[in-house]
């Protein structure tokens, strides 16, 4: 299959363009078509460095994928329990843990774990002390707090409890059109309740940010291209599983104006920098570093592409 670049939207690439312009041309620019072994050195450096995760995002993948998984092996009549998907995570989480300790990632990096914390020799994951062990516990009971909110809050009943033939996506990578661009969403979970309302549920494992909140907005315009819900009756929920607590939200008609009109300022803004990474690199000045003075420094200790970037 032969990709083409394309420009498109999403709430996490907007979040990445107003967070850092350069490590959002590292993401979307420099590292396309590097997984081309013919590709030139440093796309494929960009590539390989894209693919790296961070042990928070790992572990929030995991309780995706496991609660994905139990609502599968139902849907199969296998009815899954607490302590089958926190054995999973655990097993997985180790697994992935010693895939990229042990350098197995190089021999399929798109397919296979690589933690940034062992490529840039963090001291969390320094195995001579008991740095590493208490970094792996952390994220083992962050995961394990976060399945049995899924599986014991009372308020998340009506989710656990939904017929197949109600279920309308979980964890499903869809596509639909806003302004001439494609936008990528990823509902968790969607359904139909028992009055017939579209309720769609966004598992999360850190703490609130105020992007969440615009990320739902962006899953009611989706329901009402996919399923042909109107946007203000569509029921969205946060559910923030390490605290056990669910903010849900509704949108009146001037607060979907409102999305409406970010969504489109960002796509411009975007837009007047895309070119075709088909046709070359581009200019990396065009896409200067975040400032220091904005919290910039923070998101550089953690950023994937620290051996690329000018920044110190």
């Amino acid at each position: 299959m032969v990709f083409q670049h394309e420009f498109s939207w999403s709430a996490s690439r907007a979040a990445g363009f107003s967070t850092c312009r350069r490590r959002y041309y590292f993401d979307y620019y420099l590292s396309w078509s590097g997984w081309n072994a013919s590709a030139p050195e440093e796309r494929r450096t960009a590539y390989l460095l894209k693919k790296m995760t961070r042990m928070p995002m790992l572990a929030g993948d995991l309780v995706h994928q496991a609660i994905q998984r139990w609502y599968q092996g139902r849907e199969q009549g296998r009815v899954g329990t607490l302590e089958d998907c926190t054995g999973w995570v655990t097993d997985q989480l180790r697994s992935k843990y010693k895939e990229s300790r042990d350098g197995k990632w190089k021999m399929r990096p798109a397919k296979l774990c690589h933690l940034a914390e062992h490529h840039y020799g963090e001291s969390c994951v320094d195995e001579s002390g008991s740095e590493a062990a208490d970094y792996g516990k952390r994220f083992l009971e962050r995961m394990h707090d976060a399945l049995t909110c899924f599986f014991e809050s009372p308020e998340l009943e009506g989710a656990r409890k939904v017929e197949p033939q109600d279920t309308l996506a979980c964890e499903e990578m869809s596509t639909f059109e806003l302004f001439g661009t494609k936008i990528y969403a990823v509902p968790d979970l969607a359904y139909r309740d028992g009055d017939g309302q579209v309720q769609i549920l966004d598992w999360k494992t850190g703490s609130p940010r105020e992007a969440d909140r615009f990320q739902l907005a962006i899953y009611a315009f989706y329901a009402q291209d996919k399923w042909g819900a109107e946007p203000t009756e569509v029921v969205c929920k946060d559910v923030y599983l390490g605290r056990n607590e669910i903010v849900e939200q509704a949108y009146d008609g001037d607060q979907l104006d409102e999305v409406m009109g970010r969504i489109e300022a960002s796509m411009t803004q975007m837009r007047a920098l895309h070119f075709d990474a088909d046709a070359g690199a581009g200019d990396v000045e065009d896409f200067p570093m975040t400032a220091e003075d904005e919290g910039g420094l923070q998101e550089c200790r953690s950023c994937n592409y620290r051996e690329l970037c000018a920044r110190p």
